[in-house]
């Protein structure tokens, strides 16, 4: 059985900005503060637990209504172009729209730094270990030998002495059947079995 089609019809989605049918402006743009608007809220490096801030509530959104107060948590991971998420140490949260003046971070920071220790705890997650002292700038050097397994006489896996053990393991053996042929074990095997057993 075929369905019929939906055929409300639909508001323009890129038309003349209006307020909608009910007199409200539209929900998908709500008044940006002049921070956002020019795309220089705080970053992540600069908000930390302890910064002083100033937040935008959920509440104050409409108006840009700002609040001051000093970081005890963040609620947001990296950047956010709207303004970090942070919870003060007041319990009020929202998203920071500039920093504060530090006289009063640091005031304020001395009296509650256990609650900061907690949320510290990831405010430095991605670093780049290169920077770190105890990492070397360059691998350590390498040759081939490294890669190779250990031996028990190192003389004969470089080529040195080979020549020594080799002669003192080669042992002349005669041909069993026509005592004319003489040679190491191999050579003797093949020369029975092309000469003899043919």
């Amino acid at each position: 059985m075929n369905r019929p089609r939906n055929r409300q019809p639909r508001p323009p989605r890129h038309g003349p900005k209006s307020n909608g049918p009910s007199g409200n402006p539209p929900r998908g743009s709500p008044a940006a503060t002049p921070q956002q608007a020019t795309g220089t809220v705080p970053t992540s490096l600069q908000v930390v637990a302890g910064a002083s801030v100033f937040i935008v509530l959920k509440e104050d959104q409409p108006t840009g209504k700002e609040t001051a107060g000093v970081v005890a948590e963040l609620l947001t991971q990296g950047n956010h172009p709207r303004g970090i998420k942070v919870r003060l140490q007041s319990g009020q949260a929202g998203r920071v729209q500039r920093m504060g003046n530090d006289s009063a971070a640091r005031m304020t920071g001395t009296e509650a730094p256990n609650k900061s220790s907690r949320s510290s705890r990831f405010s430095h997650r991605y670093t780049d270990v290169r920077s770190d002292l105890d990492h070397p700038s360059e691998p350590p050097a390498r040759s081939l030998a490294d890669f190779l397994p250990p031996s028990h006489d190192e003389g004969t896996i470089l080529g040195i002495g080979a020549g020594v053990s080799a002669a003192v393991a080669y042992v002349a053996v005669p041909c069993p059947f026509c005592d004319f042929f003489e040679g190491d074990e191999a050579a003797v095997t093949y020369h029975i079995e092309r000469e003899h057993l043919t």
